[in-house]
Order: C-alpha cells, then structure tokens, then sequence
C-alpha cells in the first residue's frame, strides 16, 4: 500500500507540530515523531523507528536525533550539523515489508523526494531495505541495502496477492 504524503518545502518543526507527521502515519505531528524527536519516547518497533528518522529527514534540524537512533558500531563520521541540513523535499513514505524477530529487525522501504535546488526535478525514489537491532530496550538503524533485491517468498508463506491462500496454491502454482 502507498502512503505519500506531500511535505511543503518549506515546513519546519515548530509548523510541523500541529500539522500531520510527513511519516505518513496520518496522525498529528505532535502525537507521533515528535514524542521520538524531543526524548518524551522510544521506539517500540523498527517500523516506528524508521517513520521517526524518515521525520527527521524531512523536517531537517534533527541531526542529534538521527545519530542518537544510529547503532554505533556502523555510524558514519557525520556531524549533526551535516545531518540537520534539509537538501531534499520530501514528498512520502511507502513501507514496502516489515519483519522483526526478537532483537532483529528489517524494514523495506521508498522514500519520495525531490532535490530542493531542482523543484522542477522528476521525483526521485529512495528504496532501501533497512537493518535495525534493539540492545537494551533501544531500538537503532544499523545499516541499509539500496535497492535491495526481491525477497524471495516462501512456498508455505501466505501469498502475496492478500488471497489467503500458501503461496504454493495459489500464485506460485
């Protein structure tokens, strides 16, 4: 299911508050990341981890936060400030696949953009599937595939057409 959501060029934090989260989730800004960004909450998921940094790159400005939530045996040698700096417009959100198993989790995603110096662009298209590992109660993003290959579906997995039915008897027949 796509979930895009247009973000105005030019939103900020503080008008992000009252408007709806560019996560996608469709709730107010205030009730969803920004509990995630201002400390007030953790991650429970690495879904809700991924939409928190997905946030965090839309409204710019959250660079401690996206390198709090990054595992720190694979950040980068960014700084904050390199990471609070907004040079993509964000336009939406689509989470592809979900998995999480114990402490280990993946999200599969596409993130819509465009380059800020460019609105004339074509929108560009992030598609990533992201690794995410929880010590301690903390859930943080490790590393990321772009691009990623199809994960291949199990023959007893439930089909991927939402039939009901093991792949086996039914689309993969």
């Amino acid at each position: 299911m796509t979930v895009l959501h247009t973000q105005d060029p030019t939103v900020d934090a503080a008008h992000a508050d009252t408007g709806v989260c560019p996560c996608g989730s469709g709730r107010v800004y205030r009730d969803c990341c920004r509990r995630l960004h201002q400390g007030e909450a953790i991650a429970t998921a690495p879904e809700e981890l991924m939409r928190s940094r997905y946030s965090a790159f839309a409204l710019g400005g959250l660079g401690d936060y996206l390198l709090d939530t990054w595992a720190p045996r694979t950040r980068p040698a960014l700084t904050a400030e390199a990471l609070d700096v907004r040079d993509s417009q964000w336009l939406g959100l689509e989470i592809v696949a979900t998995q999480t198993e114990a402490n280990r989790g993946t999200v599969e995603f596409k993130a819509y953009y465009r380059p800020i110096l460019d609105p004339a662009a074509a929108i560009q298209v992030l598609h990533e599937r992201s690794r995410f590992r929880c010590q301690g109660g903390v859930w943080r993003y490790l590393d990321g595939v772009i691009d990623p290959p199809p994960t291949p579906v199990s023959r007893n997995a439930p089909c991927a057409c939402g039939s009901g039915k093991k792949a086996k008897r039914c689309c993969q027949a």
